[in-house]
Order: C-alpha cells, then sequence, then structure tokens
C-alpha cells in the first residue's frame, strides 16, 4: 500500500488502547505506518459493508453465467446423492434382516422398495422407522412369490 501524493490529512481522535492494539498488529497487517493501517482497514471494513448491504458485488451476467457451469453439475451430483442414498436404504433393509440370505430375486425387490422409499422421503431415511417397520413385517417375502 503505497502513501499517495492525494492524500489528505483528517484528524481522528482514538483510544489509547485502540491505538495500542493497532500497532501490535502492524506487522500482520503487513504495513509500516499508522496512516497505512488504518487506509487497509477502513478499506476492508467499507467491503464488508458493501457485501452485508447486498450490493451488487458481481455483474447480473456474470452470476447467470456462473449458474449455468454449476447448473449441470449440482444436478450429476444429486442424483449421484440419490442412487446413494438409495443403496444406503437397502444396505439398512438388509442390515435389519441380517439373518436372511439374499438371492438376486429378493436383492432387486429389496433396491426397488429403497427406490420408492427414497422417492417418497425426499432422500431422508429414517433408521429407527426402517427396523420398526421391518421387526413387525417380517413376511416381507410373500410379495415375491
Amino acid at each position: 500500500m503505497n502513501e499517495t501524493n492525494n492524500a489528505i490529512r483528517k484528524t481522528v481522535y482514538l483510544d489509547e488502547e485502540l491505538t495500542k492494539r493497532c500497532e501490535i498488529l502492524f506487522g500482520e497487517a503487513d504495513v509500516s505506518s499508522f496512516s497505512q493501517f488504518v487506509t487497509k482497514a477502513l478499506e476492508t471494513y467499507i467491503d464488508r459493508l458493501i457485501c452485508e448491504n447486498h450490493s451488487p458485488f458481481i455483474t447480473k451476467e456474470l452470476v447467470k453465467a456462473i449458474q449455468n457451469e454449476v447448473r449441470p453439475i449440482a444436478s450429476r451430483m444429486s442424483k449421484g446423492l440419490y442412487r446413494y442414498a438409495v443403496i444406503l436404504d437397502m444396505l439398512c433393509q438388509i442390515i435389519a434382516y441380517q439373518d436372511t440370505e439374499w438371492s438376486p430375486h429378493e436383492l432387486e425387490f429389496v433396491r426397488k422398495q429403497a427406490g420408492v422409499r427414497m422417492a417418497k422421503t425426499r432422500g431422508n431415511i429414517d433408521l429407527k422407522k426402517l427396523l420398526d417397520g421391518n421387526s413387525q413385517d417380517k413376511n416381507y417375502t410373500e410379495d415375491f412369490e
């Protein structure tokens, strides 16, 4: 930060404790004078105020371009996470019926059940409800015989 020739002088009254704290932080702020420190502090505070007031920090066109680039990635991630949730639900069911030997047909049924449950719950898995439901319904295999 360079002191410029067009700098103007302002008189500011500061608390002695505050000035001591500023002088201690000169090295961390990478400044060599109190004027540079105050200038840097004011610039940072002004930037913070601008951001907090939700003023346009970047142009609308740039926002749209970023959204258009991120949208396909977010969609792919969402689909992947949904698939993982279905598999996790399947694993929860398998754990609940851990004494059962699973045939490929039964595993397919469990996968379909998990997909339906994920669609209904929008991806939220309630393990307690799943275990309670499985302990009450031991005849689930009758559905595909």
